[in-house]
């Protein structure tokens, strides 16, 4: 090597080293701790709720240089083959798909039937993306069958064995289906699901009208992803590009949020409310006896918010001062170039003042109605399918109402398959005359997305929610605003999106 051109290099290096700095110096985590912290002092034990949201951004450096695995599913059963575009979608989705993978990730393409097969690369294993595997894995994708049953849960534990068989820091699997899981024996779905959990996540979609949208609810809770709909064949190939996209951009970032409570305290529960809603608290470890830790992989630039309930008790705290419920913290795995944030309290301030232990924080109001819309869908989509058409366009108004007041435009667009919008602000509608079992999942299936908090407020700003309401079914009591019970989902105004008037 001449001179120049040694020099040239050694510039490119420290360019390049720069690069890496810059990006580190960029990368941050942020902690925030949202709540109302006033309780009324006569009331006893109670509980504390917060909103606890997390948020990264400046990742991408670190995903690039970390280590990836993907697993691409494809239903190859005999139902992909009609309309013919079902099948000619999948295939080409996925031969684009692999185009995105980043250099060095290990990749398979999984042919689901009554069985598990790899289709690439040949003779099973994963492959290392380059160019040369990534056309290869075009070509074994354009041939791709449509012959055969569904048996989800071997296509998934197939999965897991690709994903064991070297290390890697985000491991990710894309599943496409068509139809129900109908070929595993009774049980092993369920099983393979605890056995995938603590390896890799998975992102869902159907397509066509024979999927089922609580299976597949049920597959991303289980495994920390998302579903959704393909509303026509054409599309599968942008869902594909934005779901594997978004997975080559996390990086090899664990993060761990615990909640260590004062001496007596203990945790109520925990809940994921945004992007999707998962409860979480059953996953959690003890550390010690006040602590709590709950681990969230794969992380992206994104924010994820949750729901704490600490609970509280007033013996022994002085009047109108802050107290010290909690401490939430993260603790982070892996290297992203990411300090940890400060940990944050968790207060409570006992009053007598009726005024400020009434309020709730608007994120705990936005994010309950968001639930409330969940639960408004689904609730609808049972009584469809029961044959109570009347209880169905109830229900579907009232879910109209909360995702025009929430701002779910997508939410919105899915209603619209299921009931004519007269007004979206009144929750007005009327079903339609036909609904496909597509519009059915397609609505379903975005059940556990939630629409991120903006500030906006909820209709009726300063209004009072009303008094608290005693569940007819388990007898918790819930704030006036609440439309079902949050312990057994019980409706609690049937009438009344919110407890607006």
């Amino acid at each position: 090597m001449n001179e120049q051109a040694e020099r040239d290099a050694a510039a490119e290096r420290d360019a390049a080293a720069e690069r890496d700095a810059a990006a580190a110096r960029d990368a941050a985590i942020t902690l925030r701790v949202h709540q109302n912290p006033y309780l009324p002092a006569a009331a006893g034990p109670t509980e504390m709720h917060a909103v606890i949201g997390v948020e990264t951004r400046g990742l991408g450096r670190a995903a690039a240089r970390g280590t990836a695995s993907e697993v691409i599913v494809i239903d190859c059963s005999g139902s992909m083959s009609w309309p013919p575009t079902k099948i000619a979608a999948a295939r080409r989705a996925t031969a684009a798909a692999v185009q995105l993978l980043r250099d060095g990730t290990r990749f398979a393409i999984v042919q689901g039937t009554e069985r598990a097969d790899v289709a690439y690369p040949p003779g099973g294993g994963m492959a290392v993306a380059g160019a040369d595997t990534r056309a290869a894995a075009a070509r074994a994708a354009a041939v791709l069958p449509a012959v055969g049953g569904t048996a989800i849960g071997s296509w998934l534990d197939l999965a897991r064995r690709l994903h064991l068989e070297r290390p890697a820091a985000v491991r990710h699997t894309l599943l496409l289906t068509d139809g129900r899981n109908e070929h595993d024996p009774p049980g092993r779905l369920d099983q393979v699901l605890g056995a995938c959990a603590r390896h890799f996540t998975c992102d869902a979609r159907g397509i066509g009208d024979g999927w089922d949208a609580t299976e597949l609810r049920e597959i991303v809770r289980r495994l920390h992803g998302r579903a959704d709909a393909v509303l026509e064949d054409a599309a599968l190939g942008a869902a594909f590009e934005e779901v594997v996209s978004a997975s080559m951009a996390r990086a090899a970032a664990g993060v761990r949020i615990r909640v260590r409570t004062r001496a007596g305290g203990r945790v109520g529960f925990f809940t994921q409310v945004h992007p999707t809603r998962v409860e979480l608290t059953a996953e959690g470890t003890r550390p010690d006896a006040r602590t709590w830790e709950w681990r969230a992989d794969a992380w992206g630039d994104e924010l994820r918010e949750f729901h704490l309930c600490v609970l509280a008790d007033p013996r022994g705290d002085p009047a109108d001062e802050e107290v010290e419920l909690a401490v939430v913290e993260l603790a982070l795995d892996g290297d992203t170039g990411l300090t940890p944030p400060e940990p944050r309290s968790v207060l409570v301030r006992w009053t007598d003042d009726v005024l400020l232990s009434s309020r709730v924080d608007p994120r705990l109001l936005h994010y309950g109605a968001d639930a409330d819309l969940g639960r408004a869908i689904t609730a609808g989509c049972d009584a469809y399918e029961a044959g109570d058409r009347e209880e169905a366009r109830r229900q579907w108004g009232l879910a109209v109402r909360l995702a025009h007041h929430l701002g779910g435009g997508k939410t919105l667009a899915r209603l619209r398959g299921l009931v004519h919008i007269d007004d979206a602000a009144t929750g007005t509608v009327r079903i339609r005359e036909t609904v496909r079992p597509l519009d059915l999942n397609s609505a379903m299936i975005v059940t556990d997305e939630s629409v991120r908090f903006t500030g906006a407020a909820l209709p009726g700003p300063g209004a009072p929610a009303g008094p608290d309401v005693d569940c007819p079914g388990c007898g918790r009591t819930s704030p006036g605003s609440a439309a079902f019970c949050q312990r057994c989902d019980t409706p609690l105004r049937p009438g009344r999106p919110g407890g607006a008037p």
